[in-house]
């Protein structure tokens, strides 16, 4: 088992504390809506505008984050990126419509920041660790999502603090991690500079190669599984009769059956040779979950929505391994995080949508459950191709 060093578990408790920003403001805010739309008089376009808004800045600023970290360094952009987060939410609660969405949007790119980035600090900082510190990142990440997403509403009655109060709980974790990570840089400015050199490469573009595709396109059908299942469940399964407190705990298994996998894949993709099983594996449970999407039965139903929630936790923990994997420094680590995200949080904005109006235009489930099958075969390829053992084409080092 690894023994933590004492001057790498001020990181490690920073990596805890950055990813856990990186889902809870967005999870807390959807239990929370209806009493927003009612204290705003928002119309249902705006509500639903206000829960799109962090996929479409995650859509846009992800591929500007690698820039961004190249230029003014990869922890400063971190740094501004969680003031930026803390900014957001904090505005959010207070001052009407406006300064609401922006503040959700400034909040959404925060975040953007955080997701891209994150992978290639685990590179520079714990290049021998990659799979226990992934494992504790994405388990940090989707644990405080789904914390957040269960305790939202009691914390907003039983305490009386209402949805402005609850939102703005999230600013002052962002606060805190930036106030953290301001000292762990000081604590590490040597170091920092070191993972800094003054020698640069020749930047390749891994947008030329079927690699960085496959990665991109089995990051974007597995976010577009989770969204896409998590905002249909509890109209498949009422149409199914299924209660609407009995669909609620559906959602909530979904979101807590990755956690697991979460932790487990990391361990697993840093020891074998390549990755294929593993790929394999997440599909077949993503084709079992959609199975289930179609019986009748509320067990089933469950059983359904709690596989495709294992298979994206399953293929988001992997892909956050072949980001580094499959790349040869925390740079080339970053930029395929960012190609990835963006493209990935495009379909997660896209899915919902699109399987809302083949639901309208085939009058039923049908049709939209089995398109998810035609996706799952291009996950599956996608898949078996990042899987494999090998890298991107390393960068051309240049002197100073």
């Amino acid at each position: 088992m690894w023994k933590i060093e004492k001057n790498k578990l001020a990181m490690v408790i920073a990596i805890v504390l950055i990813a856990s920003n990186l889902r809870a403001p967005l999870t807390s805010i959807s239990p929370l809506l209806e009493s927003i739309s009612q204290k705003l008089n928002l119309s249902h376009l705006v509500a639903g505008t206000l829960t799109t808004l962090p996929l479409m800045a995650f859509a846009a600023f992800s591929i500007l984050s690698p820039r961004l970290a190249n230029r003014f360094g990869l922890e400063r952009v971190v740094l501004a990126a969680l003031f930026l987060l803390a900014s957001g939410l904090l505005l959010r609660p207070w001052s009407g419509v406006s300064l609401l969405l922006v503040g959700t949007t400034m909040a959404g790119m925060g975040i953007a920041v955080g997701n891209v980035l994150l992978p290639s600090l685990l590179n520079r900082y714990f290049p021998n660790r990659l799979g226990f510190m992934t494992g504790i990142y994405t388990v940090s990440m989707n644990l405080t999502g789904s914390i957040a997403s269960a305790t939202s509403i009691p914390i907003a009655r039983s305490l009386g603090w209402g949805w402005e109060k609850t939102l703005a709980l999230w600013g002052f974790l962002a606060i805190l991690t930036a106030s953290y990570w301001m000292y762990c840089m000081r604590a590490r400015r040597q170091e920092i500079q070191a993972g800094n050199p003054s020698s640069k490469s020749k930047r390749i573009s891994l947008w030329r190669y079927k690699l960085s595709w496959q990665i991109t396109l089995y990051l974007g059908l597995q976010s577009f599984f989770f969204y896409v299942v998590m905002a249909w469940l509890p109209d498949i399964a009422a149409e199914r009769g299924v209660g609407a407190g009995t669909s609620g705990v559906m959602v909530a298994l979904m979101q807590f059956a990755g956690l697991p996998f979460n932790f487990v894949v990391p361990l697993i993709a840093v020891k074998v040779k390549n990755q294929r099983v593993l790929a394999l594996t997440s599909a077949a449970m993503s084709i079992g979950g959609v199975i289930c999407l179609f019986m009748n039965h509320a067990v089933l139903l469950a059983l359904g929505g709690a596989l495709i929630g294992s298979a994206a936790g399953f293929a988001f923990s992997l892909t956050m391994m072949f980001f580094n994997l499959r790349t040869n420094s925390a740079r080339q680590a970053a930029e395929i995080s960012g190609m990835a995200q963006s493209i990935g949080y495009t379909l997660a904005c896209t899915g919902p949508a699109l399987f809302g109006w083949l639901h309208d235009l085939s009058g039923g489930w049908r049709m939209p459950l089995s398109l998810l099958f035609v996706a799952i075969i291009v996950f599956l390829w996608a898949g078996l191709g990042a899987g494999r053992n090998i890298r991107l084409p390393e960068e051309e080092r240049l002197s100073a």
